[in-house]
């Protein structure tokens, strides 16, 4: 993969409800990806409390938006900020619904599936009538029709053309509520509703006499929303956006107020004083912003998993990491429980890329079955350990073993007759994450007790971005191990195992090739119902956690705080937390206390 496209697909958290069917490397919230789909988010609480004045939201980000033409911000590289503030201004037939992993109808008005009929596949999906632009305007199947041929005429790139793939041939209006899309072939559950289905829809009324081929560069200030929110004003410091009349689903703030700090502890201070109601960022709070508002009783501080792993990757290209017995050893050996204590968020141990926080997907029993291999004691896990090694060649002058509850290390290693290399883990240093280097130094001792020699290599993100994924000028790999993180996308329709581990994904850096998990992929992305895929996708996990290309380490939490004494949300608990839910705008109702409503 090209230097400028990994550093682009790699380079944020996006958030979980934008990252439709698409993988991205962890950093710091200032950049951003490519090559997201991004479903428009309204989640489903639809009651509040009744107010006499408006309700005007106050949520602190920490970049202003970067273009208000929905167009741009959809077909280049986003921000994470753009996405807060633009997401919940275009409607599409489905939306996400964080807190179960399942879609639920937005403009269709009930789920429908693909039928076969004398001229192939399509989808006859039906209109909600009562849906309007924020202009008064109905949105018609003629605004998805629109939609759809500027994307196809123009060549539209990033998440545009994600979302209309070859295999949708055509779109036809067949009345003003009435939507037919034909497929060239059968549409696996990937593809619908999991693409087209979430795919924004553009006012046809006010950009057909527009578009052309400098689409991007238009302003978008003449714009209407179908979704709950409208954008009304766009300063440096401050974007305001306002509820949407003509969207019936969800009662909305009746005005979102998105104020721009330089930084997150300016915004926590704000949210202190009580001038801000909430702060979205991608990575949360950090332990010092937490320490700023621990202890305020009109605060609440929250934590909600955040459908991301970190994992310690492999060059399976080089020995002794090309070594299955090598890989398994070390995760029957690492104390990995040990390396979620230290974050901001309490984080999980995991073994499977799928976790309990995904209700729609995960297998309780496959994942408790996975877990199983590396459990036991130390004594007997690491006995495990060095039998697997010894059976691949591995010999010691004394092997390790445990005394006193500890880790005698073995001496005098050798692999087929031959003393091991020194190995190195390429690691962000702590000016990215305090924590990642103090893991590194664990895997290392770890790796030390078989004999090992082990260096961590602290650097920027960068830099172990650049050297995991971009072959030098032999066309290889240069490293040996390397700890990052992903967000996994779509809870709906999980899509990172290609990407990761086909023998062609466009992010194996790891060089895994097994066919095994090849047929796998291929019964799970042509499956057409939730238990044909489930299945497929469980025996990938299987897979996976056997022939370990990565080392799972654990997943992690995003931790969040509001003013609890103004609002308050619906939801308990969701993937990704309020910045997964674009703010929580459908969920957010004023506090009302006695006859009082805090309000503005």
């Amino acid at each position: 993969m090209r230097e400028k496209t990994i550093r682009s697909v790699g380079a944020g958290i996006v958030l979980v409800l934008l990252a439709v069917g698409a993988v991205t490397q962890t950093r710091p919230v200032a950049e951003t990806p490519v090559d997201i789909d991004t479903p428009t988010v309204a989640p489903s609480i639809t009651g509040t409390t009744p107010v006499s004045e408006p309700f005007v939201y106050r949520v602190g980000v920490l970049s202003g938006l970067t273009t208000d033409n929905f167009w741009a911000f959809y077909g280049r590289s986003p921000s994470v900020w753009d996405a807060y503030i633009l997401g919940p201004t275009k409607p599409a037939l489905f939306r996400l619904d964080t807190s179960t992993g399942t879609m639920e109808p937005e403009l269709a008005v009930a789920e429908t599936a693909p039928l076969w009929d004398e001229e192939g596949w399509r989808v006859r999906v039906t209109l909600d009538e009562r849906m309007h632009w924020s202009d008064g305007a109905p949105i018609t199947a003629e605004d998805f029709v629109f939609t759809f041929d500027t994307v196809r005429r123009l060549e539209l790139g990033g998440s545009w053309a994600l979302s209309y793939p070859e295999t949708v041939e055509s779109v036809h209006a067949d009345g003003a509520h009435s939507l037919r899309i034909e497929f060239s072939s059968r549409p696996n559950l990937g593809l619908w509703p999991n693409l087209v289905g979430t795919a924004p829809v553009m006012a046809r009324h006010v950009w057909e006499d527009l578009v052309d081929d400098d689409i991007y560069d238009l302003e978008g200030v003449a714009d209407v929303a179908g979704g709950p929110m409208t954008l009304a004003d766009v300063t440096e410091d401050l974007v305001v956006s306002i509820a949407n009349p003509g969207y019936a689903l969800a009662t909305t703030p009746d005005r979102v107020e998105y104020h721009v700090f330089e930084d997150g502890e300016s915004a926590a201070q704000a949210l202190a004083g009580g001038s801000i109601d909430t702060i979205l960022s991608p990575e949360g709070l950090t332990k010092e912003q937490i320490g700023m508002l621990d202890g305020n009783a009109q605060i609440e501080i929250q934590s909600n998993p955040a459908n991301a792993i970190r994992y310690l990757g492999f060059n399976l290209s080089r020995a002794p990491m090309s070594d299955q017995a090598f890989r398994t050893a070390l995760a029957l050996v690492l104390d990995r429980a040990a390396m979620t204590t230290g974050g901001a968020a309490p984080a999980q141990v995991i073994d499977t890329f799928v976790g309990p926080a995904n209700a729609m997907w995960y297998d309780a029993e496959a994942a408790e079955a996975i877990a199983a291999r590396f459990e036991g004691d130390l004594a007997a896990r690491l006995g495990q350990a060095v039998g697997l090694l010894e059976g691949a060649g591995y010999t010691w002058v004394v092997e390790p073993s445990v005394a006193d509850g500890g880790v005698v290390a073995g001496s005098g290693l050798q692999i087929g007759g031959q003393a091991p290399a020194i190995l190195t883990i390429l690691t962000p240093g702590e000016s990215y994450d305090p924590e990642r280097p103090a893991h590194a130094a664990q895997i290392a001792e770890a790796l030390g007790w078989f004999g090992f020699t082990v260096r961590p290599v602290e650097t920027d993100f960068d830099t172990v971005v650049d050297l995991t994924f971009t072959p030098g000028d032999d066309g290889a790999l240069h490293y040996d191990m390397y700890i990052l993180g992903w967000t996994l996308g779509n809870p709906a329709i999980p899509g990172f195992y290609r990407p990761l581990f086909a023998s062609d994904g466009v992010q194996n850096n790891t060089g895994y090739d097994s066919a095994r998990f090849e047929a796998e992929l291929a019964r799970y992305e042509r499956s057409y119902d939730i238990a044909e895929a489930r299945e497929a996708l469980w025996a990938m996990e299987r897979i996976l956690a056997e022939d370990l290309p990565y080392l799972l380490l654990y997943s992690t939490t995003i931790t969040e705080a509001y003013r609890s004494d103004r609002v308050e949300y619906g939801v308990e608990t969701s993937l990704g937390g309020l910045q997964g839910r674009l703010g929580g705008i459908g969920d957010v109702r004023p506090v009302a206390i006695g006859a009082v409503t805090l309000a503005g």
